[in-house]
């Protein structure tokens, strides 16, 4: 009987906590690990139950603690979720190595677990990559914009805590505003965002939606994990990282990611003309099938 082609799974962490993954695929394959954006969930990976099969590979995407099953956890960051990823991979038996991808603040995490489980992890892909909050040499790249965002993040932690809970309280009462409302963010003028495809316009509302249970308290605690001091060196990054980023990207600009190719060995920055920060949607089976590749 073939997997679901998506698959709620929980597991139980030493310390009690809940961890919720979404596998996709079948469970005996290899794994890829998708970490989701910053307020966001396991939901977000485009569906594609057909060339997992024909790659003989499966995606598992956890949500951070707070997102969708998984239990808040208040003392959240890079490295404690890199353990927690560790822990349920050696729970569920996944075998062999495995491909590592996480986009926007997702590939924060996804550079921990590269960093801190190197003889388990074969390939990295980062897809759209924000740079860490916490190390000062990244912050000298940060646009004015990013700089206020770490700044109230440092100096106004109240302050978030109130506003994730009221922006949750939107999500779930108002889910499609809200996801017009990102994706006018993302994408400029309303007029740009038409041409979204609307099944990739559902996938993301639907992820934050589970993205923001738990009145928010998972993205507050996400992004204080973010503006930590890293606790490891990127440079311990054994693996073939590629860094999938556009052009157009908005978000996040291109020229700033010197900062990675500088730090991690064996970075290979793949450039895509006029794609912006969710490019990964589109370029998603040209991404599975390059890790697949690396991952043997």
């Amino acid at each position: 009987m073939p997997a679901p082609s998506a698959e709620p799974l929980t597991i139980t962490l030493p310390d009690s906590r809940r961890l919720g993954l979404t596998r996709y695929g079948n469970p005996a394959h290899p794994a890829v690990i998708f970490h989701h954006g910053y307020a966001s969930s396991g939901l977000s990976v485009p569906p594609c139950a057909e060339l997992l099969a024909e790659l003989q590979v499966q995606v598992l995407a956890p949500d951070r603690p707070g997102a969708g099953q998984s239990d808040v956890d208040e003392n959240l960051t890079l490295a404690s979720f890199a353990a927690d990823v560790a822990l349920a991979v050696q729970a569920l038996r996944v075998p062999g190595k495995l491909g590592v991808t996480g986009w926007s603040a997702g590939a924060l995490h996804g550079m921990a677990l590269a960093a801190l489980y190197p003889a388990r992890v074969a390939a990295l892909h980062l897809l759209s990559p924000i740079l860490p909050f916490g190390d000062p040499a990244a912050h000298e790249e940060f646009t004015i914009g990013w700089k206020a965002v770490r700044y109230a993040n440092e100096y106004l932690p109240a302050l978030g805590k109130r506003a994730f809970a009221e922006i949750s309280e939107e999500w779930h009462e108002q889910p499609d505003a809200s996801i017009d409302k990102f994706l006018t963010l993302i994408f400029g003028p309303p007029e740009q965002v038409v041409g979204f495809e609307p099944a990739n316009r559902a996938l993301l509302r639907d992820a934050a939606v589970q993205g923001f249970t738990h009145e928010g308290q998972g993205v507050y605690f996400d992004s204080r994990a973010i503006c930590r001091p890293l606790s490891f060196s990127l440079s311990a990054i054994e693996a073939p990282t590629t860094i999938w980023q556009g052009t157009a990207d908005t978000i996040w600009p291109a020229d700033s990611l010197h900062y990675l190719t500088d730090r991690i060995t064996r970075a290979h920055l793949r450039l895509l003309p006029d794609e912006g920060h969710m490019l990964y949607l589109k370029h998603w089976e040209a991404i599975l099938r390059q890790l697949r590749a690396e991952m043997g």
